[in-house]
């Protein structure tokens, strides 16, 4: 009789979780029209937003949407490095799928992206960018309707603060075109990437803090990635200043720039009668190293936290489930299946990754899942409490991420039979994968190659 009692139990608790999960579906899509906009900041590392803990106020519109959206406070990103993470976002794809590992590769034509789906599903379609190499990305633009990437650097303008004056009319030009019809847009602001040049008047903001008083000198440094040092190319646009609290200092004022043109964007929205039928994501392509393992103000060849670790905003159209932080580890590549879901699309499989729904429905806890990144010969595969970095022409890395989660203390040699065991993982895993084919590769022109290369990117 207690067995029985146990059963009609628990089936009643799978029973009510159906409904409450189909309740959240239909909430969703109450109303006749679903948008969605995606912004994607580069560079960003959510530990200096307000709405992650950070002390500075760079951030007071994107900590305001968050209040009214889901903040998930571990997003682990598939690469340092900006092609490879933006057509993992692109694609729900890690990259060994997609086949992007440098700006020129083009994404497999096996993948389905999310452009793509939506406007099989009749979504006008727009990309806007102040970041020029995301254009270099073999197929990243195919299926919008507008593809607009600028380029906006000192030698090449008049005004130095265009970067985003110049873009942001277009996209409420755009969103006003479209305001009837079902849309995607998708905007990558280039900030808070170096060089970080915003107006004097946010520097002005971030100069006097009290962290800026005591002095840290940093080398300055020719090598690539940032690495033994400020870069020089970085320096010498301040008169070689050596305080690294004076770049942490800009790199805070260029989000409380970008922060400042987000919320203006919102109140476009808002004036058109859009905040209620739009699906808004604030999330990075990477984070980036101010000064930590001998990297400074630039991303990409390692994988440590400081560089995968990336914020993630979903404000639901109708306001569900406002101020909610989930713990949950989970990956870049989850975003595009939330989306989807939320509008009711069917993931196809060459997505990887999965959809959040089941976490803002109310899971709590870590997944306990593998989360993976990739740089080169690379692959870090982080979970709960581990983190293996595996170097395919190096020496390993194993960090214990709950008791040292600043990954100071490589306990690779003293935790051998932990390294084999994580490695045979990281192995099964990667047996499973379906590859992209190598002639993906591409080659970029001498004016990319310069573009990219005063932005830091060696090529």
């Amino acid at each position: 009789m207690k067995t029985n009692r146990r059963y009609a139990v628990f089936i009643l608790f799978i029973f009510l979780g159906l409904i409450g999960y189909v309740g959240i579906l239909q909430y969703l899509h109450k109303g006749q029209q679903t948008n969605i906009i995606l912004i994607t900041l580069d560079a960003l590392r959510p530990d200096h937003l307000g709405c992650y803990g950070y002390r500075k106020n760079t951030s007071p519109n994107i900590d305001r949407i968050s209040r009214e959206g889901i903040i998930f406070l571990n997003v682990i990103a598939q690469s340092s490095f900006t092609p490879t993470s933006m057509a993992s976002l692109l694609t729900s794809a890690y990259p060994f799928a997609h086949g992007v590992y440098a700006f020129g590769d083009k994404i497999s034509d096996n993948l389905s992206t999310l452009s793509g789906l939506l406007k099989q599903n009749d979504f006008q379609t727009g990309f806007f960018s102040s970041h020029v190499g995301i254009a270099t990305i073999g197929g990243f633009e195919d299926h919008f309707d507008i593809f607009y990437s600028i380029w906006t650097y000192k030698e090449e303008i008049n005004n130095k603060n265009t970067k985003v004056t110049e873009l942001n009319p277009r996209i409420v030009k755009w969103i006003e075109k479209n305001k009837n019809k079902k849309f995607f847009l998708w905007i990558h602001y280039i900030e808070p990437h170096s060089p970080m040049d915003p107006p004097l008047k946010y520097l002005k903001m971030f100069l006097n803090e009290g962290i800026s008083k005591l002095e840290r000198k940093a080398p300055i440094s020719d090598k690539a990635f940032g690495l033994g040092g400020i870069p020089r190319r970085l320096a010498a646009s301040h008169d070689y200043i050596s305080d690294l609290n004076y770049y942490i200092n800009l790199y805070d004022a260029s989000i409380r720039y970008i922060d400042d043109q987000i919320g203006e964007l919102m109140g476009n929205i808002k004036k058109m009668g859009l905040d209620k039928k739009t699906l808004i994501v604030i999330s990075s392509d990477h984070g980036e190293s101010l000064g930590e393992h001998n990297q400074y103000f630039n991303h990409g060849f390692q994988l440590y936290d400081e560089v995968i670790k990336i914020p993630l905003i979903i404000k639901l159209r109708n306001s569900f489930q406002k101020g909610k932080k989930i713990v949950n580890q989970v990956q870049q590549i989850d975003i595009v299946p939330t989306i989807l879901e939320t509008l009711r699309i069917r993931k196809p499989s060459s997505m990887t990754g999965e959809s959040l729904i089941p976490y803002i429905k109310g899971n709590s806890g870590y997944n306990n899942k593998f989360a993976y990144s990739f740089f080169d010969n690379k692959i870090s595969a982080r979970a709960e409490k581990w983190k293996l970095i595996y170097n395919k022409e190096g020496s390993n890395e194993l960090y214990d991420i709950q008791q040292d989660p600043l990954e100071l203390n490589n306990l690779a040699f003293t935790e051998k039979e932990r390294v084999d065991s994580l490695k045979q993982k990281l192995d099964t895993f990667l047996k499973q994968g379906n590859y992209a084919d190598k002639k993906n590769s591409g080659v970029l022109n001498e004016e990319d190659k310069r573009r990219l290369n005063l932005l830091g990117y060696v090529q």
